[in-house]
């Protein structure tokens, strides 16, 4: 999937890797938000390390932050979680579906391969159909597109 010009967010960045790789790969802005403190600070330093910080807002939150405007950024067209499939689903109930733009794109992956139907129905339940369905040993990434 392509990334120059596009920008992203990423709920729940951890050590930021996946919003370091956003900006690498031409993302113009990259949100990255996650509940814990140490992600936060951790992303902070690995994007830094990395030399990404152009276009890069970190901050601590989740969906419920994002979507009150507590960033600069409410939506994207490109949104990324890594985790696990119990917290996507509760992102989904918090109002995951708004931080994507109609017809953007969702990754998701970190779901383990019998919990990963359970996912791609709460997408398709959500507006969106699923483009890709990649498992590498026992873990699951799915993509899905926003319908709209």
């Amino acid at each position: 999937y392509q990334l120059p010009g596009v920008e992203a967010i990423d709920v729940g960045c951890g050590s930021g890797i996946l919003s370091i790789a956003a900006g690498k790969l031409g993302s113009p802005y990259v949100l990255a938000v996650d509940i814990d403190p140490e992600s936060v600070k951790a992303t902070h330093e690995n994007a830094a390390a990395n030399g990404v910080t152009d276009g890069l807002e970190i901050g601590s939150g989740s969906v419920a932050e994002i979507k009150v405007g507590n960033f600069s950024r409410k939506s994207a067209p490109l949104v990324v979680v890594n985790i696990l499939a119990p917290v996507i689903l509760r992102l989904f109930d918090a109002g995951l579906s708004d931080l994507v733009d109609a017809g953007g794109l969702l990754i998701l992956s970190g779901i383990l391969e019998e919990q990963a139907d359970g996912v791609v129905q709460r997408g398709i339940d959500a507006g969106y159909t699923l483009l890709e369905k990649a498992l590498i040993k026992d873990w699951v990434v799915l993509v899905l597109k926003k319908q709209g």
